[in-house]
């Protein structure tokens, strides 16, 4: 895989909950709780920030240089070139997608991401969302920097530029596809552990203030079994997916 960089995505424009990188999530903000989890994966050699030149990142960027973490900045809406100027800047062969809106993601769930990506036979894309199996709020995309390049340079339509990979997984005839699935215990694919909505936050400190920060998806996901009256605060959430149809006829498991 040569050089493996975890690469998070963040901005300060969110529009349902503004900000929302910053909040406060048991004593740090969000993105570093999500820098700190992503940090523990073993098979990645470095974690960087793409964030924007938008006037409204000024403060993200400041903090992020802060408390010394490697961030680049690029378009608000072309995420895929910004993911391109981190792959450059961080010299990364491998690049691991991951969002800041993901305060929970489970460093062992990236690895077992990682370990599908470089499993026999070669693939070029392998993501744990293709077919969902885990809960939303633990994806993970792995994928070269030399097929994102490619990406960069054929994809045309906004959704692709935007959302960084569905040029990858829309295009099953082009590139070799897997999706990395969930052990039967963590198989819970409506539960919602990523930020969006207030509701989102409310369960998501609750996890924090109970657990700690560190609590593995195993952890989270008996605690949340036991306590039905968390999960429902935010059950009613619509997810936004990125991709449309179904996909797993398209991909390897």
């Amino acid at each position: 895989m040569g050089r493996t960089v975890i690469i998070a995505q963040a901005r300060m424009s969110s529009t349902r909950l503004p900000g929302k990188v910053l909040l406060d999530l048991g004593g740090k903000p969000v993105i570093e709780r999500v820098i700190d989890r992503a940090a523990r994966a073993r098979r990645a050699d470095a974690v960087w920030v793409a964030t924007s030149t938008d006037p409204s990142d000024d403060v993200l960027a400041a903090h992020l240089a802060s408390i010394g973490i490697p961030y680049v900045r690029g378009s608000l809406d072309d995420v895929m070139s910004r993911y391109c100027d981190a792959a450059a800047a961080s010299g990364a062969d491998t690049i691991v997608r991951v969002t800041c809106d993901c305060p929970l993601i489970d460093p062992a769930i990236i690895d077992a991401t990682m370990d599908a990506f470089s499993a026999a036979p070669e693939v070029d894309y392998c993501s744990n969302s293709l077919v969902r199996t885990y809960p939303i709020g633990m994806d993970t995309e792995v994928f070269s920097r030399r097929v994102l390049e490619r990406a960069l340079a054929e994809a045309a339509q906004p959704h692709e530029r935007e959302h960084v990979t569905p040029y990858l997984y829309q295009h099953p005839e082009l590139f070799r596809l897997r999706n990395a699935k969930a052990p039967g215990w963590a198989v819970w694919p409506q539960l919602r552990l990523t930020l969006d909505e207030p509701a989102d936050l409310e369960i998501i400190r609750a996890v924090v203030a109970a657990l700690g920060p560190d609590a593995g998806l195993g952890e989270i996901v008996a605690f949340l079994r036991r306590s039905p009256e968390l999960v429902a605060l935010n059950s009613g959430v619509p997810h936004r997916y990125a991709h449309w149809g179904p996909l797993d006829h398209r991909c390897e498991n």
